[in-house]
């Protein structure tokens, strides 16, 4: 029977007659004894300069501190300088402190720090588990979409802009987890996200704290640049770049994209951990359905955005959080990736809707605007919460199979 489950782990029925508060499925829990963590950074700058402080870091740390609660100290870090910028943003007319950037990069970096510290904490402690893995990823994933929309308030981004990039940040998120659940294995390559385009932003941060977020938006070069797109956008072929934020964007969206495709090319091309490649196909088409729909819906509302401000990226942003986060956890339990959850349903209903009202013109356009502007205030709102329902089940699940605590560890029984 051992040999059955194992080798027909995404063959299972999605009946699992398991109660409504039970995320996982009691009986794909011992598949959590199989846990082993594959994944490997080849960035230079983490090799030969973060790595060795962050060795030093840890050995600052007493072993009685769980990993879970460095993690958790990063993250609230983190998470803290977009809600300071937020503020000056919709209160004080988008004129922030100086100190208000000093502290985002502060934070930034102290929020990587601690989310590599996690991990040598673990290892120093003998205390690494599929839940530790989890509660990093959910972390991360969570943050996410908030680092980005401070970057975006930091250089001084339009509405537009603000839109693509936290969008294909997002993106780029789904793609990184998609490939992994797909070869179980996290590859980070010479240029990443976490590395080094989190010391990218501290930096950017750093130069909008010391010259202003104006500095953004001021010329670079005596003539502006013109590239040719590969196809039309808003009626234009051709790209402009006049300013350090040009080059910046640019070479942000490039990378990016080439980020993307390694992903999808190693989900595609490398041996999966599933019985079939079907299995992590159909795990990716809703959020490729949602995905076409939200720029639809944003391309048709094009008014939306600057009403309620980060509503399209936020909605957007938080789903693929909750998305990651159970792929993770379908990855760890080998157990059926349910795609269709409360949230997502809720994204698909507001999508289509909206798309229906424009070709019908139900409402006028003011009203649907508004109503529109609010639904997806809403959804961000009930992303935030539905993200922190499903983490709070998951984890207390896994410390009480696996017999540990979350925030602390356990002190060994004395024989």
């Amino acid at each position: 029977m051992a040999k059955k489950s194992e080798s027909k782990r995404d063959g299972r029925s999605e009946d699992d007659g398991t109660s409504s508060h039970v995320h996982i499925p009691p009986k794909y829990l011992d598949n959590l004894k199989k846990y082993k963590y594959t994944g490997s950074d080849k960035s230079l700058f983490s090799r030969f300069l973060l790595q060795p402080y962050w060795n030093f870091i840890i050995s600052l740390f007493p072993m009685t501190i769980a990993p879970n609660c460095i993690t958790f100290i990063g993250f609230v870090v983190g998470m803290s300088s977009f809600f300071i910028n937020l503020y000056f943003f919709l209160f004080q007319n988008a004129e922030y402190p100086a100190w208000a950037w000093f502290y985002a990069a502060f934070s930034l970096f102290f929020y990587q720090t601690f989310d590599a510290l996690d991990g040598k904490q673990a290892r120093r402690t003998g205390t690494g588990s599929p839940l530790g893995e989890l509660y990093d990823h959910g972390c991360d994933a969570f943050l996410t979409p908030f680092v980005q929309a401070n970057m975006a308030l930091a250089t001084n981004l339009d509405p537009a802009l603000t839109f693509a990039y936290v969008f294909f940040t997002s993106i780029g998120l789904f793609t990184a987890i998609w490939e992994q659940y797909t070869t179980g294995t996290l590859d980070l390559g010479y240029i990443s996200g976490p590395v080094e385009g989190i010391l990218l932003s501290c930096g950017m941060f750093c130069v909008s704290g010391f010259k202003s977020t104006a500095f953004w938006v001021q010329p670079l070069f005596a003539q502006p640049y013109t590239l040719p797109l590969p196809f039309a956008v808003d009626g234009h072929d051709t790209l402009t770049v006049s300013t350090c934020r040009d080059v910046i964007l640019l070479f942000f969206f490039v990378s990016l994209f080439f980020t993307v495709l390694a992903n999808l090319s190693h989900a595609i091309t490398k041996p999966t951990v599933h019985a079939s490649s079907w299995v992590a196909y159909r795990a990716a088409l809703p959020t490729c359905v949602i995905t076409i729909l939200h720029v639809v819906v944003y391309r048709m509302y094009p008014h939306v955005q600057a009403q309620y401000p980060f509503v399209f990226e936020f909605s957007y942003g938080l789903l693929i959080s909750q998305t990651v986060t159970r792929l993770t956890v379908s990855r760890l339990c080998i157990m059926p990736y349910r795609a269709f959850f409360f949230h997502y349903v809720l994204m698909l209903v507001v999508h289509l809707l909206a798309v229906a009202n424009k070709v019908l013109s139900v409402m006028d356009s003011d009203t649907a605007d508004q109503v529109l502007g609010k639904s997806f205030f809403a959804l961000a709102l009930l992303g935030a919460f539905c993200f922190l329902c499903l983490v709070l089940s998951v984890f207390r699940q896994l410390a009480d199979y696996l017999g540990i605590n979350i925030m602390s560890i356990k002190k060994k029984k004395q024989n």
